[in-house]
């Protein structure tokens, strides 16, 4: 007899490796954009939003109890400096994140097998530049809604799939 159950609950589906969701949050933490790449559907809005403030209050305090200080000598710019977390390792997945120069972070949660993001990250904040931030009906910390922006994210995502780990 097996140990695993006949049925399986679609809540705990098997997903291959790659990026799973895409996350964007302004400067103050407050989830602007989120993408479930796989198509799983198993977190609920409140969930999203629930994680993506979590990040952004735990990321805020590690940037503040570091031993590691900025290269930087101070300065009028010393704002600019990204910080917090880059990368979260779990068991089941790795949550990487790209903090901008202005304070946003771009952050997407990846399953097993595992890849760097960074260059995904910095190409869908190219792509916010391009197709939001540039669109005139846009209000900054809004959330996004910009269907070419959410077309050029969807083809990132699809060159960076399975087939880049070739």
């Amino acid at each position: 007899s097996s140990l695993w159950p006949k049925e399986v609950s679609p809540r705990y589906v098997v997903m291959t490796g790659g990026v799973s969701q895409l996350f964007v949050l302004n400067r103050n933490g407050s989830l602007i954009y989120e993408l479930d790449v796989q198509g799983t559907g198993s977190l609920s809005s409140n969930d999203k939003i629930r994680l993506s403030s979590t990040f952004h209050g735990i990321s805020a305090i590690a940037s503040q109890i570091s031993p590691v200080k900025s290269s930087s000598g101070g300065g009028q710019f010393n704002f600019m400096q990204p910080t917090g977390i880059d990368v979260l390792h779990a068991d089941t997945f790795r949550l990487q994140c790209y903090h901008t120069p202005t304070g946003m972070k771009f952050f997407v949660v990846i399953l097993p097998p595992y890849q760097d993001c960074e260059l995904l990250l910095r190409q869908v904040y190219g792509l916010y530049a391009d197709y939001v931030l540039k669109n005139p009906f846009h209000e900054t910390d809004m959330p996004i809604r910009c269907g070419l922006f959410e077309k050029e994210v969807q083809v990132a995502l699809a060159e960076f799939g399975p087939a880049a780990l070739k």
